[in-house]
């Protein structure tokens, strides 16, 4: 009895009330996995045979052919019938019918036929069956898959072909619409957020867009219908490259490299794999490695989900469940399931792999979308702190603006108050000198001439050294000198032994390769910044004044030092000192010829020359001037 249900299947009645049927629920099957040659001996032997519903494929990596014997008993009123196997294209399609000594073939279509080869120009493939009424046949019919997956057979009335026919192309036509829907935000977005992320979306939108386009038949029968054979390797390349395209896209989205190094590197060498089997499966014209990796990385997409779920990324948990969207139904219920294990072989693949994809591609869209907008509003409050630091900058630059005039106001008020007192004392005694002369109650008339002279070079010399240190001065003649050249400079200092005693650098305190080292300097600027430090010196009360030369190793620059014997003065008053019109109080006091721009002139000529001046109380007691220049390299 179990032998006799296992080999024979019920007769499939057509009948008036029913206008589809399921051809496997009627049917016998064989899986011819080796194979060998079918004639009628091998139709008539009942081993072969087991109820379709019940037969479990076996995973090979060749395609292999599968056969379907049916016994029709037609009790409706329809004669044309079309039967249908749930793809657009199949590799191999015979139809016989059996009688009692021979094989009839009645349809015969291989995957090089072109689209006009079919006998009806749908996206789907439907062939069609005339069944004259109430009579009997047997069919016979031969099929190939792709991927050897199963494949849902059934029987239409005119009608439901119609019908059926009609919806299918609706159905594809509105998922591929949805999904160009998609690809042209992913494209509009790529154009303005040009990113590795973006450009990896959109590659796999596209390639998943034209596996919509191809398991609808739409390539067939829109694009190239002349094409046969390259259409199924178009298939095969289209299957084996998008797992490539959707692996990039998780690595760029996740920042892998960044936030798990592991992950990162198996998931590149899992593309690795990916992209060796390229060429092998259209090398040998199948996708069976490609399923068995894509099986195999079921628990590393588990576990990326697990753990994108507990990231703090935006959008990254609609991007968890994308993921495990994707094992569900492409990996598991497809792959697993209804194809390489055949472990679900009544699923219809195509529509789980549109499906699955289709919610795939919409929620990383929304992933993408909430990411970036996370990205804008990080943007929006980023510029508004910006904006917010500007106002308070522009606020303090203000302030601070308002205060600088004041202290330049101040300044201004104070230089023409010294300035005016500076003009006005020697203004005072040549007046003097003038109403004496004038009112002659001088003793002396040529030494009043000569005290009004005095006075007028006083006043001569002041305005030069005004002109000096004014913004128009005149610039200096910068030119490269030795060591030693600038030590016979330091010696050419002409000063009356009367009123100071100089100690000067000596040649033999330096070494050779020291004395050849170059700096740049004026020779005549530098020669004034001596003559003025000396005259400040000897306003100040120093009897002598030390010079010396020191070479800075680390600074790669020469120090002059200038040490005078005067007093030595307040910390708080070095800064002040190279400002113009500055003199200390008893210089102010006294009737010295020191007018207060000598200090200021130095520092100018010293800038000048791309150097830098600064004062101290040096070892003599009195005021030490440093001078640095740089070393030319």
């Amino acid at each position: 009895m179990l032998c006799s249900f296992t080999t024979k299947a019920h007769q499939l009645v057509l009948d008036k009330q029913n206008s589809v049927y399921d051809l496997k629920d009627f049917s016998l099957m064989y899986l011819n996995y080796d194979g060998r040659d079918f004639d009628i001996s091998s139709v008539i032997d009942k081993s072969n045979w087991r109820h379709a519903g019940t037969l479990k494929q076996k995973p090979q990596i060749e395609n292999y052919s599968k056969w379907l014997k049916l016994e029709i008993d037609n009790k409706s009123e329809f004669e044309d019938w079309f039967v249908s196997f749930g793809y657009a294209r199949l590799p191999l399609l015979r139809i016989y019918e059996v009688n009692n000594e021979s094989l009839n073939i009645k349809f015969e279509l291989s995957a090089d036929n072109s689209f006009y080869d079919r006998p009806i120009y749908d996206p789907q493939l439907y062939i069609p069956l005339k069944f004259e009424v109430a009579t009997k046949r047997t069919l016979l019919i031969e099929y190939r898959t792709f991927a050897n997956a199963p494949a849902n057979i059934r029987l239409h009335n005119y009608n439901h072909y119609l019908a059926t026919s009609q919806k299918s192309t609706l159905i594809n036509g509105a998922i591929a619409g949805i999904v160009v829907a998609i690809l042209l935000i992913i494209c509009v977005n790529l154009f303005f957020n040009p990113n590795k992320t973006n450009i990896f979306y959109a590659l796999w939108t596209f390639t998943f867009f034209m596996i919509v386009l191809d398991m609808s038949g739409f390539t067939s029968k829109y694009f190239w219908p002349m094409l046969g054979g390259e259409s199924s390797i178009f298939s095969t390349l289209l299957m084996t490259s998008v797992p490539i395209f959707h692996l990039l896209f998780i690595k760029s989205f996740l920042q892998l490299r960044q936030f798990n190094i592991r992950l990162h590197k198996i998931y590149t060498n899992i593309l690795y794999l990916y992209c060796l089997l390229i060429p092998v499966s259209l090398w040998f014209n199948t996708v069976f490695f490609n399923l068995v990796l894509s099986t195999l990385i079921i628990p590393l997409f588990l576990f990326t989900a697990y753990w994108s779920w507990f990231q703090s990324a935006p959008g990254i948990r609609v991007f968890s469940l994308s993921l495990f969207n994707h094992v569900l139904f492409v990996n598991v219920l497809t792959i697993v399931g209804a194809s390489y294990g055949n472990i679900f072989p009544s699923l219809e693949i195509s529509d789980y792999i549109k499906i699955g994809y289709l919610l795939e591609v919409a929620l990383f869209t929304v992933a993408l979308a909430m990411q970036n907008k996370s990205v804008q509003n990080q943007l929006v409050t980023y510029l508004q702190r910006q904006v917010d630091v500007l106002n308070k900058n522009l606020s303090e630059e203000k302030i601070q603006q308002a205060t600088s005039i004041e202290a330049v106001k101040q300044k201004e008020e104070k230089l023409f108050a010294d300035l005016s007192h500076e003009l006005r004392t020697p203004l005072t005694v040549m007046k003097i000198q003038v109403e004496s002369l004038q009112h002659n109650i001088v003793d002396n008339v040529h030494t009043s001439y000569g005290k009004l002279m005095n006075k007028i070079d006083e006043l001569n010399s002041f305005i030069d050294h005004l002109m000096q240190v004014s913004p128009n001065a005149k610039p200096v003649k910068v030119t490269v000198h030795t060591i030693e050249d600038l030590i016979s400079d330091v010696k050419s200092i002409d000063v009356d032994p009367n009123e100071l005693i100089l100690t000067l650098p000596t040649i033999k305190h330096f070494t050779s390769e020291q004395l050849k080292m170059l700096v740049e300097y004026d020779p005549q600027g530098l020669s004034t910044v001596f003559n003025e430090c000396c005259h400040n010196a000897i306003s100040h009360g120093g009897s002598e004044m030390n010079i010396s030369i020191d070479i800075d190793d680390e600074s790669n620059s020469v120090v002059i030092n200038l040490d005078n014997s005067g007093e030595a003065i307040s910390d708080n008053v070095f800064k002040d000192i190279f400002n113009p019109l500055v003199r200390l109080d008893d210089a102010r006091q006294n009737s010295s010829k020191h007018k207060g721009v000598g200090l200021s002139l130095c520092k100018q000529i010293i800038a000048a020359n791309n150097g830098q001046v600064f004062a101290s109380n040096g070892v003599l007691g009195g005021l030490s001037i440093h001078i640095v220049l740089p070393l030319k390299m």
